[in-house]
């Protein structure tokens, strides 16, 4: 470091002082330049907890198909309804049959 970084101040102390005063003595609220984070905090929130909550859903609805593809059930219903298919057309059959 040179001896020149080490004299230079970012913010000279005088500047500041006479800055805050005359911010002081023209009545400015400084509170009033900054936007309330209450009012939008609340509404960010709110969205907030509603991504989140779909999210969960996300998920819960997401682990339960896994569960189901991984678990065969999905074939099993599968092979059930095809039995239940062919029985019931055989039993078509059969009535065709004895209408003729």
């Amino acid at each position: 470091m040179t001896s020149k970084s080490k004299d230079v101040k970012a913010f000279p102390l005088p500047d500041v002082l006479r800055d805050l005063a005359l911010l002081r003595v023209s009545g400015v609220q400084l509170t009033s330049l900054i936007p309330s984070s209450t009012e939008n905090s609340s509404s960010k929130s709110e969205e907030l907890d509603s991504d989140l909550q779909k999210s969960f859903q996300f998920t819960k609805e997401a682990r339960a198909a896994i569960r189901i593809r991984d678990g065969d059930k999905v074939e099993g219903e599968a092979e059930k309804l095809e039995s239940v298919r062919s029985e019931l057309e055989e039993f078509l059959k059969g009535i065709e049959g004895e209408r003729a």
